[in-house]
């Protein structure tokens, strides 16, 4: 996609995907808190934290975190064979992690992304968390990732897009609510709109989530359709663009892309500082937090969004896509494709 992107001329530039976790209070110390944004002053922006062996201890696992879970996909990759029913419990069991390494860095990053408690966390899909790990640089401690992504921002890959298609003579139509999806006895498939128009194509591509694909096909949707597609379960959540510093690390020299802040108890929510991976220049920060614990001040927008869940039996429909795909002319996109 990004070589394709550039083909089209778009400008691309590194966008920088540190992070920060945080399990101390505003109003007081405890906790933990620690970065990878700017070397050893993010690592210990938490100064009691060097006299912790606790710390030191978790430090050394998340640097085994990573070739252990490197390891692991590189064989599940290349071996699909392998079960994949594992859950990340037994994955931290089985390779022997300590209680401070789960919880002050993976169960605040799976906690914060998927809005679920620290025990529901352990029966997520291995497979499925740490592949989100590894594509996010969220296993790299000392050199955090930087990702590809387009320098000025989604209108400018969206028009040269829409440039290329119609070039080669594609029309394109927007804000259309698609209401359902039938086949014409072998012929195609009529699309209808909520507003009563319909379309008639040879192929449909489904780029939405999979219970919305499953609502516009309804009653045509195939049992296999409905089985793999049905395994897909999402979490809804409230989304914030806000300047509230509050929802950032106590000590700035955590501030990192993504910040994982909460406690165990009371869950956590991740803000991504759009300053840093937009390179936005301004000495106001620009944040969005997911699920905070309350309303930020200073909010500018708010929204909500459905994120998949990478549970075990998302992992097994992963893997079973292909039984689906195209079959009868319907093509299906969306995260459960793997992220």
């Amino acid at each position: 996609m990004m070589e394709w992107l550039e083909g089209l001329g778009v400008e691309m530039e590194r966008s920088d995907m540190s992070f920060s976790v945080s399990t101390q209070s505003k109003g007081g110390g405890g906790g933990c808190e620690w970065g990878n944004g700017n070397g050893i002053s993010s690592l210990l922006a938490q100064k009691t934290n060097i006299l912790k062996p606790s710390f030191w201890r978790m430090v050394c696992e998340i640097l085994k975190f990573k070739n252990d879970a490197l390891t692991y996909l590189e064989d599940h990759e290349h071996n699909p064979d392998l079960d994949r029913k594992e859950t990340l419990g037994q994955f931290i069991q089985s390779h022997g992690y300590s209680l401070s390494f789960q919880e002050a860095y993976l169960i605040p990053v799976c906690t914060g992304m998927w809005s679920c408690s620290s025990q529901d966390v352990l029966s997520l899909s291995a497979f499925l968390v740490l592949s989100f790990c590894r594509n996010h640089g969220l296993v790299q401690l000392f050199r955090h990732s930087q990702l590809p992504t387009v320098k000025p921002r989604s209108q400018s890959y969206v028009n040269k897009v829409k440039g290329e298609l119609e070039s080669i003579g594609c029309r394109i139509k927007t804000s259309c609510q698609v209401k359902s999806i039938s086949s014409i006895d072998g012929a195609g498939y009529r699309v209808l709109e909520k507003d009563g128009s319909e379309e008639t194509y040879d192929s449909v591509i489904l780029g939405v989530h999979a219970p919305n694909a499953l609502k516009v096909l309804g009653i045509e949707a195939t049992h296999h359709e409905r089985r793999i597609l049905g395994a897909c379960q999402y979490v809804h959540r409230d989304i914030y663009l806000h300047c509230d510093q509050n929802l950032m690390p106590r000590n700035t020299s955590a501030w990192s892309a993504w910040n994982f802040l909460g406690t165990t108890s009371r869950g956590f929510s991740v803000t991504y500082w759009l300053n840093q991976i937009q390179k936005v220049e301004s000495v106001r920060p620009f944040l969005v937090t997911l699920n905070p614990p309350c309303v930020p001040d200073h909010v500018l927008l708010k929204w909500n969004a459905s994120l998949p869940v990478p549970s075990v039996a998302a992992a097994k429909a992963y893997l079973q896509l292909d039984q689906i795909q195209g079959k009868r002319g319907i093509w299906f996109c969306g995260v459960y494709n793997g992220n």
